[in-house]
């Protein structure tokens, strides 16, 4: 294997510990008594791996006895403390997970008592790993399984802190979106608030595991030829997107058209059932519906099925005059934006994408092409069947109207659908991150609603002082003309449903 000419690489050689480097490899199962996802070690083989001579001779064996876990290495360490530190000022502090994003994103917040609750949306230093969200690649999503798996068992078992790539304090610097935090993120999966130098630097052990390819590290010299060797030995051992082969749990076919309404019965039963495995995940979809919302980078699809095609008769097509049901789903479109030929309300869209089953943000489809001008012979892009202007006739948007506490969430009729309330809302508590809202509700009366309201957008109740922006306290026992698509998402197991305003419109104050 190629060595660095580096001291203190040459004097130390550790065989691989349990932390998820070295010879193991993180993988989630369901303890079925518990919603909670687990972690577990799967050993790879101590005996030897085969290994190709690139010479064009004979296969040659590695042992596993020499495989090294670099992040023991003492210049892969943390060297500063964390304790009493506030990641906006110092750049470092103890954390809790908030949402699991990807291979190399994840978002957090600081555990201290009295620190601000602002998410730490933070992008991994040091690596880049295959694509799971926006786009999918070969390896993404397995790595995004990798690591969700090490952050949520050093979550609930252990310590995580969050740190900027320097090795001092001060305040931390964004990447190129400006909205993420360039972060080191170290954990220990098994001891609560574990001494500093005793944690292990996830994104060294992602490289290690061959989840990632290391990128930009020279802004840390010491870590540098670390991760590089890190590389090198996932390459020999040919850890997955490291090994050359094709990933297993990839479609690498075309896709196939899929009809929204049998998407729908399996998402019914994995929210019947949460350890249900949701038969079209990882699956390369053609769907085709009529855009009932589009927020947050999410357009949501919505679709009509008579009888005959298999819906339940709970709605009615006023254009048709038949019963059916409507199924849709929410699309998830990428960070940047997309033409707007495909947001508009009321345009029947056909979209080509790969479902998901995501642990945080429910069943959804990602991946897609959104070119406003696609090629001709371009089979994969989005594509615009009727304008919302002429879709006036059996694919016209039909918006669900119900009295507050008659919005059920065992009831999935109007999942991803538009939902409008009959009687206002009133705001009973909530929280607010980067300018979104999650607000608890219940009807004018008191009765508290199985569902939030989760608005994308900064409340800004006087349009003439638009850097005037409502607190939840400020939203706190007022009520509210509430609509918009109702939807569901997913934490530690649990299932969340809420109404998702698409715009200021959709959350209008009573006076």
């Amino acid at each position: 294997m190629k060595k660095y000419l580096f001291p203190f690489l040459l004097t130390i050689t550790m065989l691989a510990t349990s932390c998820g480097g070295g010879n193991t490899t993180a993988t989630t199962q369901q303890d079925p008594g518990s919603t909670t996802p687990q972690v577990t070690d799967t050993t790879i083989s101590a005996d030897s791996v085969v290994q190709s001579d690139t010479t064009g001779g004979e296969e040659t064996t590695t042992s596993m006895d020499d495989f090294v876990d670099y992040s023991e290495y003492e210049d892969a360490k943390l060297v500063q403390d964390y304790v009493g530190k506030d990641f906006f000022s110092d750049g470092i502090a103890q954390v809790s997970l908030n949402t699991p994003i990807d291979g190399d994103t994840a978002h957090f917040k600081m555990v201290a008592e009295g620190a601000s609750r602002e998410l730490i949306k933070s992008r991994f230093f040091g690596i880049d790993t295959p694509e799971s969200t926006g786009q999918i690649q070969p390896y993404g999503k397995k790595a995004s399984k990798y690591t969700t798996s090490m952050l949520q068992e050093a979550n609930e078992n252990g310590t995580i802190v969050v740190s900027s790539p320097f090795d001092d304090y001060r305040a931390p610097v964004t990447d190129s979106t400006g909205g993420r935090y360039v972060s080191l993120v170290w954990i220990h999966t098994s001891k609560k608030n574990a001494p500093f130098k005793e944690l292990k630097l996830l994104n060294l052990l992602i490289v290690q595991e061959g989840y990632s390819w290391v990128k930009n590290v020279s802004d840390i010299p010491r870590l540098e030829p670390i991760f590089y060797e890190a590389e090198e030995q996932a390459k020999e051992y040919k850890l997955n997107l490291q090994s050359g082969e094709p990933d297993d749990g990839f479609n690498y076919g075309d896709y196939e058209t899929t009809s929204l309404l049998d998407i729908k019965r399996e998402i019914e039963n994995h929210l019947i059932d949460p350890t249900y495995k949701n038969k079209y995940d990882g699956k390369k979809c053609r769907i085709v519906g009529t855009v009932s919302g589009y927020a947050n980078n999410i357009l949501y699809i919505q679709n009509f099925y008579n009888l005959e095609e298999g819906g339940n008769g709970s709605a009615k097509n006023e254009f048709l005059k038949e019963m059916g049901e409507y199924a849709g789903i929410n699309f998830f479109t990428g960070a940047g934006t997309i033409s707007s030929k495909y947001t508009k309300l009321g345009t029947y869209v056909e979209l080509c994408g790969t479902c998901m089953d995501s642990d945080v943000f429910g069943f959804q489809m990602s991946g897609g092409k959104f070119s406003p001008y696609p090629a001709a012979d371009d089979t994969e892009n989005a594509r615009v069947i009727i304008k919302a202007t002429d879709n006036l006739e059996e694919y016209q948007l039909h918006e669900f109207e119900y009295k507050p506490e008659d919005l059920k969430n065992s009831d999935t009729s109007a999942l991803y659908s538009p939902v409008k309330f009959t009687e206002p809302v009133k705001v009973t508590g909530g929280y607010k991150s980067n300018g979104a809202y999650t607000l608890y509700l219940s009807t004018v009366s008191g009765t508290k609603l199985p569902f939030d309201a989760y608005l994308p957008f900064d409340y800004i109740p006087d349009p003439d002082q638009s850097n005037v922006a409502w607190t939840v306290d400020e939203l706190k026992y007022k009520t509210f003309n509430l609509q918009g698509v109702y939807s569901y998402h997913e934490s530690s197991g649990k299932i969340y449903y809420q109404v998702v305003a698409r715009n200021v419109a959709d959350f209008a104050e009573v006076k």
